[in-house]
């Protein structure tokens, strides 16, 4: 399949998990860390069959690479479950978040020998004005997202998201796509499931016996799977730095998403944050789509 295929499928995958994400630790789940640590517990018992299964070779710079790509992930865990329990509007985080591409785009120069061409520094600005709108915009309601600990915390999930890319595209074509997704999750779990044990363990035993955070929890990481598994074949065939681009077309898929399940796009535009919101979606949107030609 075409790696922009994959990317796309990848885009609504993450966008999904977003969403089931944001209702886990609303309803169910006492706190981004207990969630993080519950998540990775599937993964982790899948990712040790894998690797029985079909071991790498351990001491190989793919699997080196991966080993920091796990790493970084739990950073993505982390940094990320925290932004979306501590604000209340995920249409503020995701374009934020989806800025990563700019990472990716300078990793990809210095570590892969990618060239920097007008098209993509054109689109670096527009990215870049579309995460100001969607940070600094006064006039929206409620608690806004300054340069404060909340912005911090986005803006690292999204180096740590281009971290993950650029090392995984370095894995690619050396290891499979199953054992890859399994050497970085080995290497996540044990840093989610420690700090959730050691900040707190009261939370992780309730969601535990807790069948609705089980069965929402289990949701999410089901879609993650399936979005780890298409982002990871979309960097094989496909250059990271554009494949990265076009799956963070997430802010749009998202606000697509909210105006389709109750309200009209009219309703949307015609308020003033409404029409903040959608500016800031399409100056990121247009920046990765530019990034991606």
């Amino acid at each position: 399949m075409d790696w922009v295929v994959l990317s796309l499928l990848a885009a609504v995958a993450f966008t999904a998990y977003s969403l089931v994400q944001k209702r886990v630790l609303d309803r169910y789940v006492d706190g981004a860390v207990t969630f993080a640590a519950l998540a990775c517990m599937p993964h982790a018992l899948i990712a040790s069959v894998i690797l029985l299964a079909d071991p790498p070779n351990w001491f190989s710079w793919p699997v080196l690479a991966m080993a920091f790509a796990g790493m970084s992930h739990a950073a993505i865990q982390l940094l990320s479950a925290h932004a979306f329990r501590r604000e209340a509007d995920i249409s503020r985080i995701v374009p934020i978040m989806d800025a990563f591409p700019l990472f990716v785009l300078v990793m990809a120069i210095v570590f892969l020998g990618e060239a920097l061409t007008p098209l993509k520094a054109g689109a670096a600005l527009l990215v870049t004005g579309g995460v100001m709108a969607a940070s600094w915009h006064q006039s929206l309601p409620g608690a806004r997202i300054r340069l404060n600990r909340s912005l911090v915390v986005i803006l690292g999930a999204a180096f740590f998201m281009a971290t993950y890319s650029v090392l995984a595209k370095s894995a690619t074509g050396q290891m499979s796509i199953l054992q890859m997704y399994a050497v970085s999750w080995m290497f996540s779990a044990p840093w989610l499931m420690g700090t959730s044990l050691l900040r707190n363990p009261s939370g992780l035993h309730t969601a535990l016996t807790s069948r609705p955070a089980l069965i929402s929890t289990g949701l999410a990481q089901a879609i993650i799977l399936f979005a780890f598994v298409v982002a990871l074949k979309a960097f094989e065939l496909g250059p990271v730095s554009l494949s990265s681009a076009i799956m963070s077309t997430r802010p749009v898929l998202l606000l697509f998403w909210v105006a389709a399940s109750g309200m009209s796009v009219r309703a949307v535009l015609g308020r003033r944050e409404g029409r903040s919101r959608w500016v800031s979606a399409s100056l990121v949107t247009a920046g990765v789509g530019a990034m991606a030609v």
